[in-house]
């Protein structure tokens, strides 16, 4: 079973879900979702104490993730295309942190729809990285976050228990496939629907996420 998994506040997902929510509203109601994402997804990442003086003069013992202390020791590496969607959110307040990359498509002709992976761009110093934050909005049968953890760990040396898994909309399934194969990767989710359907796709759902996103539908 999964170690961890943590949902975010809701709230703004009745908007995201509806077929009548455009373009414009559906970007800006994602984007709230995300910005609630990416807090709680710092909020597990590796932290250390620090001591500072209060404007009142008292001591306060408080707690300085890695995001802000050594951002370059923090990889955000997106799912494209719709993971760039989540990456933006997370480099809007944490700008310093390195990027990386990965073009992995489900492939829709196909009635398993397996993930086909193109190509991948990331830092040579994955391995020494603190953190990675895996950024994907959507986890459905769970091929495409398998496929990019199984390169992250067998191909760039990354520690299963260094990843963390940040996503909108998840399912009964794909957690469930990602809890049999990396059960220390940690996932921070939005929310988490009923289930897949004969095709693969997730219900309730909001559709396709990226095309919604950037409006190519």
């Amino acid at each position: 079973c999964l170690k961890s998994l943590t949902t975010c506040s809701n709230l703004p997902v009745t908007r995201s879900t509806d077929e009548n929510t455009g373009a414009a509203e559906f970007v800006q109601y994602s984007k709230r979702i995300m910005r609630l994402l990416v807090e709680d997804t710092v909020a597990i990442l590796p932290s250390t104490p620090r001591t500072i003086n209060t404007p009142t003069n008292v001591r306060y013992r408080g707690q300085l993730s890695v995001i802000d202390t050594n951002p370059e020791k923090v990889c955000l590496v997106s799912v494209i295309r719709a993971g760039d969607s989540l990456l933006e959110s997370f480099r809007e307040i944490f700008p310093s942190c390195r990027v990386g990359k990965m073009w992995i498509q489900r492939n829709e002709s196909s009635s398993t729809k397996e993930a086909v992976h193109s190509c991948t761009k990331l830092p040579l110093v994955m391995e020494e990285m603190e953190a990675v934050v895996l950024c994907d909005p959507m986890l459905a049968t769970g091929g495409s976050s398998l496929t990019a953890l199984n390169t992250l760990v067998n191909e760039y040396g990354v520690k299963p228990e260094r990843i963390v898994f940040a996503n909108v909309i998840s399912c009964p399934e794909g957690l469930d496939a990602l809890a049999k194969d990396y059960p220390d990767v940690r996932i921070v989710t939005s929310w988490v629907d009923e289930c897949l359907n004969d095709e693969k796709y997730i219900l309730p759902g909001l559709g396709d996420f990226g095309d919604r996103f950037f409006n190519t539908v």
